[in-house]
């Protein structure tokens, strides 16, 4: 026990001692024996950190929901009180959030009956939490498809290994070695992109639902205030023609 430490601990210094440049080189060997599946395998990992990337940009609080505008939105009685709902669609239009926009369309009094506005704002809010969750279905296609590949890479080095040892001069040792680390590294790799997409998908799904669910409720609220302090004015026959 105490040589395993030993040699633990020799390994570990030797690790930390070593120059940046020597880990990118190992880093290299590595993708390097893993053939053309790893080529794959190394895409699918550049996908999937744009996606993650791209995805936490677009759901970032100050974008989606705002506190400050949730705030607005339910002060709408104090404007109404005071009889000018003006500031607070001004405020709307300057922050640019996608609260900000269903609010301001919610309490822009263009619909003429209650059920309307809701109609419009369902089929908006649709339209933008689907374009929030642009990219994020591709992580749940890398769960699948890098293991697959590692996969993949697995079955072409245990083929590699099998055809050493059936050469007529006897097994190459070498070869053998070479093609079970092609296999191991494919696995792997593949391995290690399908954990961080699962978990990244997890969350963003989770996020998305938490974002559509309180966005429903803050909409409502201000429907149902707006058209509950507000008379909207429907346009006249004459004004029609």
């Amino acid at each position: 026990m105490n040589e395993f430490l030993t040699q633990f601990n020799t390994f570990l210094a030797s690790a930390t001692a070593e120059p940046s440049a020597s880990a990118l080189t190992r880093l290299h060997e590595f993708l390097a024996i893993g053939g053309y599946v790893m080529f794959f395998i190394v895409l699918c990992s550049f996908l999937a950190v744009t996606v993650m990337i791209s995805a936490w940009l677009r759901l970032r609080e100050n974008l989606v929901l705002p506190a400050s505008v949730a705030s607005q939105l339910r002060s709408l009685p104090n404007y109404a009180a005071k009889g000018d709902i003006k500031p607070l669609q001004e405020f709307l239009e300057r922050d640019g959030s996608l609260l900000a926009k269903l609010g301001a369309l919610a309490i822009s009094g263009t619909f003429s009956s209650r059920q309307e506005c809701v109609d419009t704002l369902t089929a908006r809010a649709k339209e933008e939490l689907h374009h929030l969750e642009r990219g994020i279905p591709l992580l749940e296609v890398m769960v699948t498809v890098a293991p697959l590949l590692g996969l993949l890479g697995t079955t072409a080095g245990l083929v590699g290994m099998f055809s050493a040892f059936g050469s007529a001069e006897g097994p190459d040792t070498a070869a053998v070695a070479m093609e079970i680390g092609v296999a191991l590294r494919c696995t792997i790799a593949g391995l290690f992109v399908a954990v961080p997409s699962v978990v990244a998908h997890t969350y963003f799904v989770r996020r998305l639902d938490s974002v559509a669910v309180r966005l429903e409720s803050i909409l409502h609220e201000t429907i149902q205030t707006f058209f509950a302090h507000f008379e909207v004015q429907r346009p006249s026959s004459s004004d029609r023609n």
